[in-house]
Protein backbone atom coordinates (compact mmCIF):
# COMPACT_ATOMS: atom_id res chain seq x y z
CA UNK A 1 0.00 0.00 0.00
CA UNK A 2 1.54 3.51 -1.23
CA UNK A 3 1.25 6.04 1.44
CA UNK A 4 3.46 9.52 2.57
CA UNK A 5 3.95 8.56 6.32
CA UNK A 6 4.63 11.80 8.64
CA UNK A 7 4.28 12.95 12.09
CA UNK A 8 1.42 14.18 13.62
CA UNK A 9 2.76 17.44 13.65
CA UNK A 10 3.19 17.61 9.51
CA UNK A 11 0.10 16.15 9.13
CA UNK A 12 -1.71 19.12 7.96
CA UNK A 13 0.80 20.44 5.45
CA UNK A 14 1.27 17.07 4.02
CA UNK A 15 -2.38 16.97 3.81
CA UNK A 16 -2.87 20.06 1.95
CA UNK A 17 -0.21 19.01 -0.08
CA UNK A 18 -1.84 16.09 -1.32
CA UNK A 19 -5.11 17.63 -2.17
CA UNK A 20 -3.07 20.16 -3.64
CA UNK A 21 -1.14 18.07 -5.92
CA UNK A 22 -4.53 15.72 -6.14
CA UNK A 23 -2.24 12.32 -4.45
CA UNK A 24 -4.98 11.24 -2.17
CA UNK A 25 -5.76 7.75 -3.17
CA UNK A 26 -9.87 7.77 -2.99
CA UNK A 27 -10.66 4.42 -1.55
CA UNK A 28 -9.03 4.20 1.65
CA UNK A 29 -8.67 6.74 4.69
CA UNK A 30 -5.71 7.77 6.58
CA UNK A 31 -4.63 5.82 9.95
CA UNK A 32 -2.84 6.80 12.68
CA UNK A 33 -0.19 5.11 14.65
CA UNK A 34 2.52 5.62 17.49
CA UNK A 35 2.81 9.77 17.16
CA UNK A 36 2.63 9.23 12.82
CA UNK A 37 0.20 9.10 10.30
CA UNK A 38 0.11 7.17 7.10
CA UNK A 39 -1.77 8.78 4.03
CA UNK A 40 -2.85 6.49 0.95
CA UNK A 41 -1.70 7.61 -2.16
CA UNK A 42 -2.12 6.76 -5.90
CA UNK A 43 1.35 7.31 -6.44
CA UNK A 44 4.84 7.61 -5.86
CA UNK A 45 5.68 11.52 -6.09
CA UNK A 46 8.41 14.13 -3.74
CA UNK A 47 6.12 15.44 -0.97
CA UNK A 48 7.46 18.22 1.36
CA UNK A 49 7.79 16.95 5.21
CA UNK A 50 6.84 13.23 4.05
CA UNK A 51 8.28 9.59 3.19
CA UNK A 52 6.87 7.78 0.38
CA UNK A 53 6.64 4.17 1.86
CA UNK A 54 5.01 1.12 0.75
CA UNK A 55 3.53 -0.63 3.55
CA UNK A 56 2.87 -4.00 4.18
CA UNK A 57 -0.83 -3.57 5.49
CA UNK A 58 -3.91 -2.13 3.86
CA UNK A 59 -5.17 1.14 5.38
CA UNK A 60 -9.23 1.86 6.26
CA UNK A 61 -11.40 1.17 3.45
CA UNK A 62 -13.52 4.69 2.68
CA UNK A 63 -16.61 3.67 2.95
CA UNK A 64 -18.54 3.51 -0.68
CA UNK A 65 -21.37 5.61 -1.31
CA UNK A 66 -23.85 3.71 -2.64
CA UNK A 67 -25.86 5.94 -6.20
CA UNK A 68 -28.88 5.02 -7.52
CA UNK A 69 -27.22 3.00 -10.41
CA UNK A 70 -26.26 0.37 -7.91
CA UNK A 71 -29.77 -0.01 -6.41
CA UNK A 72 -31.72 0.04 -9.72
CA UNK A 73 -28.36 -2.03 -11.81
CA UNK A 74 -30.74 -5.32 -12.06
CA UNK A 75 -34.10 -2.94 -12.54
CA UNK A 76 -33.18 -1.00 -15.22
CA UNK A 77 -31.20 -1.34 -18.79
CA UNK A 78 -28.78 0.91 -19.93
CA UNK A 79 -31.14 2.44 -22.13
CA UNK A 80 -33.79 2.86 -19.51
CA UNK A 81 -30.73 4.97 -16.98
CA UNK A 82 -29.96 7.46 -19.86
CA UNK A 83 -33.87 8.14 -19.27
CA UNK A 84 -33.61 9.14 -15.69
CA UNK A 85 -34.08 13.03 -15.11
CA UNK A 86 -30.01 14.22 -14.04
CA UNK A 87 -31.97 16.55 -11.07
CA UNK A 88 -35.03 16.14 -9.40
CA UNK A 89 -36.78 19.37 -7.18
CA UNK A 90 -37.06 18.82 -3.52
CA UNK A 91 -39.52 20.49 -1.36
CA UNK A 92 -38.84 20.53 2.63
CA UNK A 93 -38.74 16.27 3.02
CA UNK A 94 -40.50 15.64 -0.32
CA UNK A 95 -38.77 15.07 -3.65
CA UNK A 96 -40.46 15.62 -6.74
CA UNK A 97 -39.33 13.38 -9.62
CA UNK A 98 -39.98 13.53 -13.70
CA UNK A 99 -40.72 10.42 -14.79
CA UNK A 100 -40.59 9.87 -18.99
CA UNK A 101 -43.46 8.01 -20.03
CA UNK A 102 -41.09 5.13 -21.04
CA UNK A 103 -40.30 4.26 -17.22
CA UNK A 104 -44.06 4.65 -16.59
CA UNK A 105 -43.93 0.46 -15.48
CA UNK A 106 -40.52 1.36 -13.79
CA UNK A 107 -41.69 4.20 -11.36
CA UNK A 108 -42.04 2.75 -8.26
CA UNK A 109 -38.46 1.03 -7.92
CA UNK A 110 -37.08 4.53 -9.36
CA UNK A 111 -38.91 5.93 -6.42
CA UNK A 112 -38.03 3.11 -4.11
CA UNK A 113 -34.21 3.91 -4.78
CA UNK A 114 -34.24 7.53 -4.15
CA UNK A 115 -36.05 6.85 -0.87
CA UNK A 116 -33.44 4.68 0.48
CA UNK A 117 -30.43 7.22 -1.07
CA UNK A 118 -31.65 10.56 0.89
CA UNK A 119 -31.93 9.78 4.47
CA UNK A 120 -34.21 13.73 4.27
CA UNK A 121 -36.37 12.47 2.22
CA UNK A 122 -39.71 10.91 3.48
CA UNK A 123 -41.87 11.06 0.56
CA UNK A 124 -41.32 10.76 -3.10
CA UNK A 125 -44.07 11.73 -5.64
CA UNK A 126 -44.45 12.13 -9.43
CA UNK A 127 -45.57 15.37 -11.69
CA UNK A 128 -48.92 14.41 -12.86
CA UNK A 129 -49.56 17.71 -14.34
CA UNK A 130 -47.77 20.97 -15.16
CA UNK A 131 -48.36 24.24 -13.40
CA UNK A 132 -51.98 25.00 -14.33
CA UNK A 133 -55.22 27.40 -13.79
CA UNK A 134 -56.17 30.28 -12.12
CA UNK A 135 -53.89 29.49 -9.25
CA UNK A 136 -51.20 28.20 -10.91
CA UNK A 137 -51.28 24.91 -8.82
CA UNK A 138 -49.98 21.23 -10.23
CA UNK A 139 -50.90 17.44 -10.09
CA UNK A 140 -48.81 15.34 -8.15
CA UNK A 141 -48.58 11.37 -7.16
CA UNK A 142 -47.21 10.19 -4.41
CA UNK A 143 -45.29 6.74 -4.94
CA UNK A 144 -43.39 5.92 -2.08
CA UNK A 145 -42.74 7.14 1.85
CA UNK A 146 -45.29 9.13 3.63
CA UNK A 147 -48.70 10.04 2.62
CA UNK A 148 -48.69 13.28 2.56
CA UNK A 149 -48.28 16.27 0.48
CA UNK A 150 -47.65 19.22 3.13
CA UNK A 151 -44.20 19.62 4.07
CA UNK A 152 -42.29 23.10 5.55
CA UNK A 153 -39.27 24.10 3.26
CA UNK A 154 -36.20 25.98 4.69
CA UNK A 155 -34.85 28.18 2.56
CA UNK A 156 -32.34 31.25 3.27
CA UNK A 157 -33.63 31.30 6.77
CA UNK A 158 -37.38 31.07 6.56
CA UNK A 159 -39.68 28.50 6.84
CA UNK A 160 -42.13 27.85 4.15
CA UNK A 161 -45.22 25.59 4.98
CA UNK A 162 -47.39 24.71 1.85
CA UNK A 163 -49.25 21.89 0.22
CA UNK A 164 -48.19 20.76 -2.99
CA UNK A 165 -51.19 20.90 -4.84
CA UNK A 166 -52.81 23.72 -3.07
CA UNK A 167 -50.52 26.79 -3.81
CA UNK A 168 -47.53 27.41 -6.12
CA UNK A 169 -43.89 27.34 -5.16
CA UNK A 170 -40.62 26.41 -6.96
CA UNK A 171 -37.83 25.32 -4.78
CA UNK A 172 -35.58 26.33 -7.81
CA UNK A 173 -36.61 30.17 -7.41
CA UNK A 174 -34.62 30.14 -3.97
CA UNK A 175 -31.36 31.54 -5.39
CA UNK A 176 -33.50 33.95 -7.07
CA UNK A 177 -35.32 35.07 -4.12
CA UNK A 178 -32.35 35.87 -2.09
CA UNK A 179 -30.83 37.82 -5.57
CA UNK A 180 -33.49 40.19 -4.98
CA UNK A 181 -34.03 40.37 -0.90
CA UNK A 182 -30.04 41.74 -1.47
CA UNK A 183 -30.78 44.40 -3.45
CA UNK A 184 -33.41 45.65 -1.04
CA UNK A 185 -32.17 48.74 0.92
CA UNK A 186 -32.52 50.10 4.36
CA UNK A 187 -35.55 51.75 4.86
CA UNK A 188 -37.52 50.72 1.82
CA UNK A 189 -41.57 49.28 1.29
CA UNK A 190 -41.91 46.49 -0.85
CA UNK A 191 -45.13 45.14 -2.80
CA UNK A 192 -44.98 41.64 -3.51
CA UNK A 193 -47.61 40.75 -6.47
CA UNK A 194 -48.64 36.95 -6.44
CA UNK A 195 -47.49 35.98 -3.54
CA UNK A 196 -48.69 32.99 -2.62
CA UNK A 197 -47.32 31.14 0.42
CA UNK A 198 -45.20 34.33 0.68
CA UNK A 199 -41.60 33.07 -0.25
CA UNK A 200 -40.67 36.01 -1.46
CA UNK A 201 -41.78 38.59 0.95
CA UNK A 202 -40.28 35.96 4.43
CA UNK A 203 -36.84 35.84 2.45
CA UNK A 204 -36.65 39.61 2.15
CA UNK A 205 -37.94 40.61 5.21
CA UNK A 206 -34.80 38.27 6.69
CA UNK A 207 -32.17 39.09 4.58
CA UNK A 208 -32.65 42.49 4.21
CA UNK A 209 -33.63 46.21 6.12
CA UNK A 210 -36.69 46.43 4.52
CA UNK A 211 -39.10 48.74 6.33
CA UNK A 212 -42.19 46.42 5.36
CA UNK A 213 -43.30 44.20 2.85
CA UNK A 214 -46.47 43.65 1.48
CA UNK A 215 -47.94 40.75 -0.60
CA UNK A 216 -51.31 40.37 -2.13
CA UNK A 217 -52.35 36.64 -3.55
CA UNK A 218 -55.64 35.46 -5.47
CA UNK A 219 -55.86 31.97 -4.16
CA UNK A 220 -57.49 31.61 -0.83
CA UNK A 221 -55.09 28.57 0.69
CA UNK A 222 -52.20 30.44 -0.50
CA UNK A 223 -52.73 33.47 1.83
CA UNK A 224 -53.64 30.97 4.56
CA UNK A 225 -50.47 29.36 4.24
CA UNK A 226 -49.26 32.77 4.12
CA UNK A 227 -50.37 33.90 6.98
CA UNK A 228 -49.38 30.89 8.91
CA UNK A 229 -45.98 30.86 7.35
CA UNK A 230 -45.80 34.55 8.70
CA UNK A 231 -46.23 34.00 12.29
CA UNK A 232 -44.25 30.84 11.81
CA UNK A 233 -40.93 33.18 11.06
CA UNK A 234 -42.21 35.49 13.81
CA UNK A 235 -42.28 38.27 10.97
CA UNK A 236 -45.49 40.15 11.70
CA UNK A 237 -43.90 43.30 12.34
CA UNK A 238 -42.43 42.85 8.84
CA UNK A 239 -44.82 41.79 6.64
CA UNK A 240 -48.36 42.18 5.71
CA UNK A 241 -50.27 39.64 3.19
CA UNK A 242 -53.87 40.34 1.54
CA UNK A 243 -56.13 38.19 0.07
CA UNK A 244 -57.69 39.57 -3.23
CA UNK A 245 -57.12 40.28 -7.15
CA UNK A 246 -54.36 42.67 -7.42
CA UNK A 247 -56.17 44.82 -10.12
CA UNK A 248 -58.29 45.42 -6.94
CA UNK A 249 -56.14 45.41 -4.25
CA UNK A 250 -53.22 47.50 -5.42
CA UNK A 251 -54.70 50.41 -6.53
CA UNK A 252 -56.25 50.90 -2.90
CA UNK A 253 -52.80 51.27 -1.22
CA UNK A 254 -52.46 54.90 -0.70
CA UNK A 255 -48.66 54.50 -0.68
CA UNK A 256 -45.79 54.10 -3.46
CA UNK A 257 -43.49 51.47 -3.11
CA UNK A 258 -39.56 51.32 -3.46
CA UNK A 259 -40.06 48.13 -4.66
CA UNK A 260 -42.46 45.69 -6.41
CA UNK A 261 -41.84 42.06 -7.04
CA UNK A 262 -43.83 40.26 -10.01
CA UNK A 263 -43.36 36.70 -9.66
CA UNK A 264 -45.67 35.78 -11.97
CA UNK A 265 -44.03 34.74 -15.43
CA UNK A 266 -46.59 33.82 -18.13
CA UNK A 267 -49.51 36.77 -17.18
CA UNK A 268 -47.34 38.93 -15.02
CA UNK A 269 -47.12 41.82 -18.41
CA UNK A 270 -50.77 42.19 -18.17
CA UNK A 271 -50.32 44.25 -14.32
CA UNK A 272 -47.96 46.12 -15.53
CA UNK A 273 -50.56 49.14 -15.65
CA UNK A 274 -51.51 48.09 -11.90
CA UNK A 275 -47.89 47.90 -10.65
CA UNK A 276 -46.17 51.42 -12.37
CA UNK A 277 -49.06 53.83 -10.74
CA UNK A 278 -47.74 52.08 -7.61
CA UNK A 279 -43.86 52.42 -7.59
CA UNK A 280 -41.80 55.60 -6.24
CA UNK A 281 -39.78 57.60 -9.48
CA UNK A 282 -36.47 55.61 -9.61
CA UNK A 283 -37.83 52.65 -7.83
CA UNK A 284 -37.37 49.05 -8.97
CA UNK A 285 -40.09 46.66 -10.57
CA UNK A 286 -38.62 42.69 -10.96
CA UNK A 287 -41.20 41.92 -14.09
CA UNK A 288 -40.84 37.75 -14.73
CA UNK A 289 -41.39 35.85 -18.05
CA UNK A 290 -40.97 32.72 -19.50
CA UNK A 291 -38.53 33.10 -22.98
CA UNK A 292 -36.10 31.59 -25.65
CA UNK A 293 -33.01 32.84 -25.12
CA UNK A 294 -32.77 34.46 -28.57
CA UNK A 295 -35.87 36.24 -28.16
CA UNK A 296 -34.65 37.96 -24.49
CA UNK A 297 -33.49 41.69 -25.51
CA UNK A 298 -36.36 41.58 -28.43
CA UNK A 299 -38.91 41.40 -25.53
CA UNK A 300 -36.94 43.43 -23.29
CA UNK A 301 -37.43 46.36 -25.76
CA UNK A 302 -41.32 45.26 -26.07
CA UNK A 303 -41.68 45.59 -22.47
CA UNK A 304 -40.00 49.43 -22.38
CA UNK A 305 -42.33 50.24 -25.13
CA UNK A 306 -45.24 49.23 -23.15
CA UNK A 307 -44.72 50.99 -20.20
CA UNK A 308 -43.69 54.06 -22.03
CA UNK A 309 -47.38 53.50 -23.79
CA UNK A 310 -49.02 53.73 -20.20
CA UNK A 311 -46.83 56.79 -19.16
CA UNK A 312 -44.31 55.45 -16.88
CA UNK A 313 -41.29 55.26 -18.63
CA UNK A 314 -38.46 52.89 -17.28
CA UNK A 315 -34.60 51.94 -18.14
CA UNK A 316 -34.35 47.84 -17.98
CA UNK A 317 -31.17 47.84 -15.47
CA UNK A 318 -30.43 43.73 -16.23
CA UNK A 319 -32.09 40.76 -17.83
CA UNK A 320 -30.99 38.01 -15.31
CA UNK A 321 -31.67 34.07 -16.44
CA UNK A 322 -32.77 32.93 -13.15
CA UNK A 323 -34.20 29.31 -14.00
CA UNK A 324 -35.15 26.93 -17.12
CA UNK A 325 -38.65 26.02 -17.88
CA UNK A 326 -37.84 23.41 -20.91
CA UNK A 327 -34.77 23.19 -23.52
CA UNK A 328 -33.92 26.56 -25.14
CA UNK A 329 -36.82 28.35 -22.38
CA UNK A 330 -35.40 30.21 -19.22
CA UNK A 331 -37.19 31.94 -16.77
CA UNK A 332 -35.81 35.55 -16.64
CA UNK A 333 -36.29 38.76 -14.70
CA UNK A 334 -36.11 42.36 -16.06
CA UNK A 335 -35.04 44.40 -13.50
CA UNK A 336 -36.55 47.52 -14.10
CA UNK A 337 -36.22 51.43 -12.92
CA UNK A 338 -38.99 53.73 -13.21
CA UNK A 339 -37.56 56.91 -14.64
Amino acid sequence: MLTAYTSLQNAQKVKEYLQKKDLFHPHFLPLKEMGFIYFPIIKKAKIPNAEVINTKFLLPQREKKETIEDILKDKLSKKQFSLLPQSQEIVGNIMILEIPEELKDKEKDIAEAYLALNKNITTIVKKEKMHSGEYRTRKVKILCGKKTKETTHLENGVRIKLHLEKVYFSARSGGERLRISRQVKKGENVLVMFSGAAPFPLVIARGSEAKHIYGVELNPLGHKYAIDNVNLNNLQEKVTVHLGDARKVVPKFRQQFNRIVMPLPKTGEEFLGVALPKVKKGGMIHLYQFLEESNINKHARVIASMCKRLKYPVRIVRKVKCGQFSPGTFRVCFDMKKI
